[in-house]
């Protein structure tokens, strides 16, 4: 069942619910005010009756006061009198019950003279065909002879009254509830049309459409739900995005792998061949020797690097409390010489601090990006060394005049085997893995690596450390 039949059906019951017991409560209640009225009344009239009989008795009584059978006949005939001006309906029993008088034939039983006392003035209901009446009754005694007096007082007009009552409230509560089904179906339609908008949203996505979105602008439950909803496909649009990058990258670097390892090996395999199955002057034996070792010493640099890079992911690091200005010495005394070679200066100008990091692996990391500086040059060239402290951490910036990189190359540049230049690298002995190590270990520091370079002005990378401490 739809949630907006749930929230119409749902309506519809508590109202009729209420409705039927408040009502009931109502009608219930003004017929019992009604009732209470009635036999009140009953009561008093009854009272005053037995005043009327018992004065009207006496008289009768002291004229006739030798023959009660004459007092009777008289009080018949002055009662018929009486009943025809005032309308009252009344029946006289003596002490034994048996009938004297009535002032209209009714058909009752005398059950209730059974409990009646001189003191006490009893009542009950009695239903005949469609009419109800209050019996009312009570013991008078006149001249030392007891009598009893039972009045009936017609209250069928309160049960008609409730009937009615009932009839009208049924018809208003149909009219009640065909009204207010309709003003609840609208009502549901309205608060389930949002939920209707978002489940339809989450069914194009589970189709692939990641751009579907929920436009809602109450601010309200739903309004809230909508505008989660927006933020979670947000990033599960994110997050799928991310991992079909992985999974690109994952494929790009099974290729670039089997492409790192074809390449040797088929020297390897082409030079080995030609030794086995040739005889070779000893120049050109030692030129092919030559060539599967170098590819051979390719292979393994090869498989130090991903070794490293594997490690580096799983290894805790233990950080040191480490001066800038000694660790960029160390490294100066590392890579001068091989700058030299290439008739290349490095300049070094850094202001004191202290990192909390791994030495070793920052070196790694610093005389990678330095190294690369020195591929990027064809000949003579200038790489400058900057620190300083920024932004609550330590930035150091490595620039070098080389050749520089096309704006799209920088966001690939730390993926794993990537290469600006393939066949420069291979050539100086590059695999395309140390710039990812190097992304790996500043991750690791909590720190990062970022990128600024223009085609032939050269490059500046950017590494920042969070934390500084004096």
């Amino acid at each position: 069942m739809n949630f907006s039949w749930k929230v119409f059906f749902s309506t519809i019951i508590m109202m009729l619910i209420t409705f039927t017991i408040g009502g009931h409560i109502l009608i219930s209640s003004l017929f019992e005010s009604a009732y209470e009225r009635e036999i009140h009344n009953a009561k008093e009239e009854n009272k005053l009756l037995q005043y009327s009989i018992a004065a009207s008795m006496s008289a009768l009584y002291g004229r006739n006061k030798n023959n009660n059978e004459d007092m009777i006949k008289d009080f018949v005939t002055s009662s018929n009198e009486r009943i025809q001006s005032e309308n009252t309906e009344y029946r006289l029993s003596d002490q034994n019950k048996e009938l004297l008088y009535s002032s209209k034939f009714m058909k009752f039983d005398q059950k209730l003279l059974d409990s009646i006392a001189s003191d006490v003035r009893g009542y009950t209901i009695l239903q005949k065909e469609n009419h109800y009446f209050i019996q009312t009754a009570c013991m008078l005694t006149v001249e030392e002879q007891s009598f009893y007096l039972e009045s009936f007082r017609d209250i069928t007009s309160i049960y008609q009254e409730r009937s009615e009552q009932y009839d009208i409230y049924k018809r208003l509560l149909l009219g009640l509830i065909i009204i207010n089904g309709i003003i609840s179906y609208i009502i549901s339609l309205w608060l389930t049309y949002p939920i209707k908008k978002v489940s339809r949203a989450a069914h194009k996505i589970t189709k692939g459409n990641l751009n579907a979105r929920v436009k809602i602008k109450s601010d309200d439950e739903i309004g809230r739900l909508a505008q989660n909803f927006n933020q979670m496909t947000d990033s599960l649009e994110k997050k799928i995005e991310e991992l079909k990058c992985a999974s690109q990258r994952q494929e790009d670097f099974i290729g670039s792998f089997a492409h790192e390892l074809k390449t040797p090996l088929t020297s390897i395999i082409g030079y080995a061949d030609i030794l086995r199955s040739n005889r070779l002057n000893p120049e050109m034996t030692v030129m092919s020797a030559n060539y599967i070792f170098k590819e051979g010493m390719r292979l393994e640099a090869l498989s130090l690097k991903l070794l490293e890079l594997i490690v580096m992911q799983k290894q805790e690091l233990e950080l040191k409390k480490v001066k800038i200005t000694q660790l960029l010495e160390e490294v100066r005394g590392i890579i001068l010489p091989i700058l030299a070679k290439e008739d290349i200066t490095l300049e070094i100008a850094v202001s004191n601090g202290y990192l909390m990091i791994e030495p070793d692996l920052i070196k790694t990391v610093l005389i990678n990006v330095i190294d690369n500086g020195k591929k990027a040059m064809d000949g003579a060239g200038k790489i400058t060394v900057l620190g300083r402290k920024e932004d609550g951490g330590y930035g150091i910036y490595i620039r070098d005049s080389g050749k520089g990189m096309k704006k799209e190359e920088l966001s690939r540049i730390t993926e794993a085997f990537y290469m600006v230049d393939k066949s420069r690298a291979r050539e100086q002995g590059g695999a395309g893995l140390g710039l990812a190590i190097c992304s790996e270990i500043m991750k690791r520091h909590h720190g990062r690596m970022d990128f600024d370079s223009e085609e032939g002005k050269g490059t500046t990378v950017h590494l920042y450390f969070k934390e500084c401490v004096e």
